[in-house]
């Protein structure tokens, strides 16, 4: 469905020095808009609309001054980072010519007789209308553009365009049951549709994860399967176990766990998700549950988790005697320009040992930006993560030594990222910096990828070094992990 913004018009390029375009006395009639220096622009005139696809985005002060200088001219002008559409009012014609990373629109009053254009007005709007939930959509409002979609299939169901267009943008939000329906109502059969089918029926996955730190070092294989009931419920189930290796005064100590884990989960709207935890260790006769609630899109999305007494084994006191944790958090994540994205969350932690009252209580904060510099292959961007714990009260034992030792620690990360698409397999990498206010400093870095395999399966990886402090983990740390998981539809 996006197809049609990645045509490409036969336009001839002048060069143009940039100083003539940003001088107001050039002699080029029209309102123009321009892109930075050097930027590729790919055109595709649709007769009452202008669309441009551009490798890099248009800036706020170009747009602002193309709609001084246009006025009433413009009936519709929707942008993005890699992306822009423009429509005449009615009334008004336009044409255009490109020079170099310029476009320069020129409107003209036409007679009032509508009888005089071919084209039909609804016919017009409908394209207009997909044209701008495609560019929600790539400018990283799933929602928005979710929502849009709804209006416009709602409006006449036997549009299959709409259907379609809703659909994809289910899937963009995160709503892979009410994708797939849309989609075997339309008996899609791409790649995409029959994926999404297939994993509506739920995912059945084995992985593995691995951490490795001069206190504390820990394997976690687990196996897990997820299933749809009906169109609002799910259920799963799990089992892990943890391998843990302590470092002490003698031989390091070496402990297994097994914990059985199960979930429900139930869609309460199209945008509101509750799921209920429970949780058991085996060995330590340990067990907790709670709950987590998501609202919203993911542009715009308040979350909540609450849990008590689960099976914890973040710190060497916990590992050696079993432990638990109960939580409390809230958080939000809010798009705040089409390239700025933001998150922040707090919370509540108390930390506790098998058969004992609670042992240490602290209090957390977390948040970041991620800043998106280039949209195009490979992607690029900045990120920046902000992680602390403060350490608010400690019980001790007889000799004075703190049942569950915990310190206080406040990293922060910049890091640049890197991403794209090779055929079908997602690659990301990240590199940066990390300080920890309260001591200590060192790199953080990973790569990872994930990659379909036919319909249901799916394999995804990743490993790197960090030296963001957690409960049990100081200094700088190596990490991987591995994923297969496999979709339990058959994709029709």
């Amino acid at each position: 469905m996006i197809a049609f913004l990645l045509l490409t018009a036969a336009t001839p390029v002048l060069s143009v020095p940039a100083a003539v375009l940003d001088d107001d006395r050039a002699t080029l009639s029209g309102a123009r808009l321009a892109w930075p220096e050097g930027t590729d622009l790919r055109l595709e005139d649709r007769g009452s609309e202008l669309v441009v696809r551009s490798e890099r985005a248009i800036g706020e002060d170009r747009i602002a001054a193309f709609r001084e200088a246009a006025g009433a001219a413009i009936g519709e002008l929707r942008w993005n980072d890699d992306s822009l559409v423009l429509r005449a009012s009615p009334g008004w014609s336009m044409r255009w010519r490109r020079v170099g990373a310029v476009v320069i629109v020129a409107f003209g009053a036409t007679a009032g007789d509508a009888s005089a254009d071919p084209t039909d007005p609804a016919d017009d709007t409908h394209d207009v209308a997909l044209a701008a939930i495609q560019a929600d959509a790539a400018a990283g409002y799933p929602g928005r553009a979710r929502r849009a979609a709804a209006m416009l299939a709602a409006a006449d169901p036997a549009d299959s365009q709409a259907a379609r267009m809703l659909a994809d943008t289910q899937v963009a939000a995160g709503d892979v049951r009410g994708a797939a329906r849309g989609y075997r109502a339309l008996r899609a059969q791409d790649r995409t549709a029959r994926r999404t089918m297939a994993a509506a029926a739920g995912i059945a996955s084995i992985g593995v994860t691995a951490r490795d730190g001069s206190d504390l070092s820990q394997a976690e294989f687990g196996a897990r399967i997820d299933a749809a009931i009906g169109d609002r419920l799910s259920a799963g189930g799990g089992v892990r176990n943890i391998a843990s290796r302590v470092a002490t005064l003698g031989p390091d100590e070496k402990v297994g766990e097994t914990v059985i884990d199960a979930s429900v989960a139930a869609a309460l709207g199209d945008a509101v998700r509750l799921q209920l935890l429970a949780s058991a260790a085996l060995d330590d006769r340990v067990t907790g549950g709670g709950a987590k609630l998501t609202a919203g899109s993911p542009e715009a999305q308040v979350r909540a988790t609450l849990l008590r007494h689960m099976p914890d084994y973040s710190t060497p006191a916990q590992v050696l005697a079993g432990g638990y944790l109960s939580r409390a958090t809230a958080g939000i994540t809010y798009r705040l320009t089409p390239g700025l994205v933001g998150q922040v969350d707090a919370g509540w932690n108390r930390y506790g040992l098998a058969g004992m009252a609670a042992a240490s209580d602290t209090i957390t904060a977390s948040g970041g930006l991620d800043y998106t510099l280039r949209r195009q292959f490979p992607t690029l961007g900045l990120s920046y993560r902000f992680e602390a714990e403060y350490v608010e009260r400690m019980r001790v034992d007889a000799d004075g030594r703190a049942l569950v030792s915990l310190a206080t620690r406040e990293n922060h990360t910049l890091q640049g990222v890197v991403g794209g698409l090779i055929g079908a397999v997602q690659l990301t990498g990240l590199a940066g910096w990390t300080v920890d206010r309260f001591g200590g400093d060192g790199p953080t870095a990973s790569v990872g990828l994930a990659a379909p395999i036919g319909i249901a399966w799916r394999v995804e990886g990743g490993a790197g070094v960090t030296s963001v402090s957690r409960p049990g983990f100081s200094g700088t740390q190596l990490f991987a992990r591995a994923q297969v998981s496999r979709a339990l539809g058959d994709g029709k």
